[in-house]
């Protein structure tokens, strides 16, 4: 467990942490190999607007939060304004390494207590030099009717102590979801969040902008 914790602390140092859109840490629709620590917590409210040609826009409020429950092993849970209720989450860091950038490996599942989308993933995060982050893995929603693993690939750039840059595509053959964002550092403990997702697609249906703010904190 201590080398799971250095490892978190080298991916971790750099890196601009926050819940993703889907409430687990990560990028905007991409779980990371990113894992808050044992008693350090986060909490996130993302303002959703979905664009619609017929009905106009549509606005969604999700709320967030995750805390390290164990080293290496992260819950939570995410909800909205709407009907569709609460989903928890959780996250398994399972393997690292001690080098300057350093390789982790992580799985997890997403949208537990969903009837018709609950996703099990797994997931690599790598450190380059120049405060550089990739990510690759797979995700696939276990509950479907045909099970189909989508491939996940993400980075994320620091261009300073307070800002950096993410991105993650997602899909499979013909389908990709392509998205992207931005992170501002507001202080030590908040973080301003705003993402553009599925940037590609040809129908403005799908086209959704996230504005967000995190709080990390930790319980003494």
């Amino acid at each position: 467990m201590k080398n799971i914790l250095i490892v978190c602390l080298l991916l971790t140092g750099l890196s601009l942490a926050s819940p993703s859109s889907i409430g687990t840490n990560g990028l905007v629709n991409m779980p990371t190999a990113m894992s808050i620590k044992y008693k350090e917590f986060d909490l996130a409210a993302n303002w959703r607007v979905v664009q619609n040609t017929s009905d106009g826009s549509r606005y969604q409020l999700n709320y967030i939060s995750n805390l390290g429950i164990f080293d290496g092993v992260e819950a939570g849970f995410i909800g909205n304004n709407q009907k569709e209720g609460v989903f928890p989450h959780i996250k398994f860091y399972m393997m690292s390494d001690k080098t300057a950038y350093p390789l982790a490996l992580a799985a997890g599942l997403t949208n537990l207590s969903s009837h018709s989308r609950s996703d099990l993933y797994l997931v690599m995060s790598k450190k380059f030099p120049n405060n550089f982050f990739g990510h690759f893995g797979f995700t696939s929603n276990i509950i479907a009717s045909s099970i189909k693993a989508n491939i996940m690939f993400g980075i994320e750039a620091s261009l300073s102590p307070y800002m950096s840059i993410i991105g993650d595509l997602i899909g499979s053959e013909s389908t990709w979801n392509l998205s992207t964002g931005f992170r501002l550092k507001l202080s030590e403990d908040f973080l301003l969040n705003a993402y553009l997702e599925d940037i590609a697609s040809s129908t403005v249906d799908k086209a959704t902008f996230t504005l967000g703010l995190s709080w990390h904190g930790l319980f003494q």
